[in-house]
């Protein structure tokens, strides 16, 4: 006898494809791809190609043409259909709200009536998504975080990825992907995820498995690397050459290269701080504070410079680590990426986008 739904109706073959997670930023696409293997999840198809500077910038796209052209070479290289894509994290709107428990009938009908109230856009010219926080079984109210994007820009991510022979399968903003590569799955504790991208840093706060705050900061690697570039009048590729060799280590032979760094990685610093105080002083509706952020999540390939994490940690006073971007889909003990450790904290984004539902789920 027959007992679900799914029997009745068989999953198209097309929809039990695993699709790619594809992470668009400003300056690059990163893809990779999750296939089962004999202990479960290993790496199968990845790579990264680069986007001409000025195609995209603040998350806009300014020419369709040239990041098209990207995303076909892409998909000609890997050979690859269905993708589960990014939008950019610098033209969302994150906001969180509640609702009492008794009254609401249709959740997403609610939040929309609050859109305009709690975001810079119409509700007519946006699209959102929510994420309902986990909360006490005898609380009176649910908590909600939402996402709010411009049509016209998730549009313009649609039509790019349909014109290069790409099919969408969803599309997320960037920090929850990364989310659910970095904190670990159905930890509902509080983290600070700090991610360096080539032109700007996105801080978020992660609780109970949800995003719940995110902002976006004009500093990235570049910044890093120009002012080393800068300091020792040299050019970008050897800079960022003096950069990994040498880190951000402040010691008496490394005093040049430290000072040249120290107003880049000060200035994320500083921010991290902002946003970690105000975190845990906010008072929401009930007059509840955040819950402790019990530690700072680093990923973007610069925050592995040696020094850059005992920096950060001795500055905050919180605990600061280095992703592990591949802990929800396998251990190291059944499976080693070809992907350098380095490497890997690129690929947070198209690695959360990639990974499975059922190990997604955080409760």
């Amino acid at each position: 006898m027959k007992k679900s739904f799914s029997e009745f109706f068989p999953i198209p073959k097309f929809l039990e494809m695993r699709s790619v997670g594809l992470a668009i930023s400003e300056r690059s696409v990163h893809a990779i791809e999750f296939v089962k293997g004999p202990k479960g999840l290993r790496v199968g198809r990845f790579g990264l190609w680069k986007i001409p500077a000025g195609a995209i910038k603040g998350g806009y796209v300014n020419d369709k043409k040239v990041v098209t052209d990207v995303l076909r070479k892409l998909q000609k290289d890997l050979s690859i259909e269905f993708v589960s894509a990014s939008l950019p994290e610098e033209k969302a709107y994150l906001f969180k709200t509640e609702f009492p428990k008794a009254g609401v009938t249709d959740l997403r009908e609610t939040i929309e009536f609050r859109l305009e109230d709690n975001a810079p856009v119409s509700a007519r010219d946006s699209l959102f998504d929510f994420a309902v926080i986990p909360g006490q079984p005898d609380s009176d109210h649910v908590d909600v975080s939402v996402s709010v994007l411009p049509t016209k820009v998730v549009e313009v991510y649609l039509e790019i990825i349909k014109d290069a022979g790409l099919k969408p399968v969803s599309l997320e903003v960037e920090a929850t992907a990364i989310s659910r590569a970095v904190v670990p799955a159905k930890n509902l504790g509080t983290f600070l995820i700090v991610n360096v991208g080539k032109v700007s840093t996105y801080l978020s706060i992660v609780s109970r498995g949800v995003v719940q705050f995110s902002i976006t900061i004009p500093i990235g690697a570049d910044s890093l690397t120009a002012g080393i570039a800068k300091h020792f009048a040299v050019d970008m590729p050897a800079a960022k050459k003096i950069k990994e060799e040498r880190g951000f280590v402040k010691a008496k032979e490394n005093t040049e290269v430290f000072l040249s760094l120290v107003d880049a990685v000060s200035g994320i610093r500083d921010e991290v701080n902002k946003l970690s105080v105000y975190w845990q002083t906010h008072r929401n509706s009930p007059g509840a504070t955040g819950k402790k952020i019990e530690k700072i999540i680093l990923c973007g390939r610069d925050t592995s410079l040696v020094g850059f994490s005992e920096y950060l940690s001795t500055s905050v006073k919180i605990p600061v680590e280095l992703a592990n971007v591949w802990q929800n889909a396998f251990s190291f003990d059944d499976f080693t990426p070809s992907i350098s450790f380095r490497d890997s904290l690129n690929y947070a984004s198209a690695i959360g986008l990639a990974l499975p539902d059922e190990i997604n789920m955080h409760v």
